[in-house]
């Protein structure tokens, strides 16, 4: 079983998205996490508690129910997929902005094509553990706050209506994460 110890908060954070296969496997990540978030004192204090909450509801389920709610909620709602740029984008600048994203991958020796398992470059999983890969902050930050906050608050504000959904607790704590990267680069 991949471990979560010693990864960053992204990659972190990105395996909470992956397809939930045994409910044992899970709950272990989310515990884990748990403990790696609780230890960060950097953390917006609503993050831990997001994850906590995800924990809670997803417990209750059986896996088929879980894997029910995971697919029917990214893959079958266009409203809640993972796929960022479709939240903000259309037709030829979301194509441009998928061949950009593909071509800063390959310039920072991304392995996106083994990580990404045929999924697109702007899939949320894929672009948070690029966030743990590269090193350039500036290219970290810079990404964050032209990109990936703007999808994520349509996502955020989506999930809102939803909050009968266990994901939105993870998408409480990507999008809290994400926002106080972005605020504190603006501060500096």
């Amino acid at each position: 079983m991949e471990t979560l110890v010693g990864k960053d908060i992204y990659t972190q954070l990105a395996s909470m998205f992956d397809y939930p296969g045994d409910m044992g496997k899970i709950v272990s990540k989310v515990d884990e996490l748990i403990n790696n978030f609780s230890s960060m004192e950097k953390l917006p204090p609503d993050v831990v508690n997001s994850v906590k909450e995800f924990k809670k509801a997803i417990v209750k389920l059986p896996i088929d129910e879980l894997q029910v709610i995971y697919s029917y909620t990214f893959e079958m709602s266009s409203d809640f997929t993972l796929d960022m740029g479709s939240h903000i984008y259309d037709g030829f600048k979301r194509s441009d902005n998928l061949v950009n994203i593909k071509t800063m991958y390959r310039r920072f020796e991304f392995p996106f094509e083994t990580l990404g398992k045929g999924e697109l470059p702007d899939h949320l999983p894929l672009v948070l553990r690029f966030l743990g890969f590269v090193k350039e902050e500036g290219v970290k930050r810079d990404f964050e706050k032209d990109f990936l906050i703007k999808c994520l608050e349509k996502v955020y504000k989506n999930f809102a209506k939803r909050q009968d959904n266990p994901y939105h607790h993870v998408i409480n704590a990507v999008y809290k994460i994400i926002d106080r990267d972005v605020k504190e680069e603006a501060n500096k």
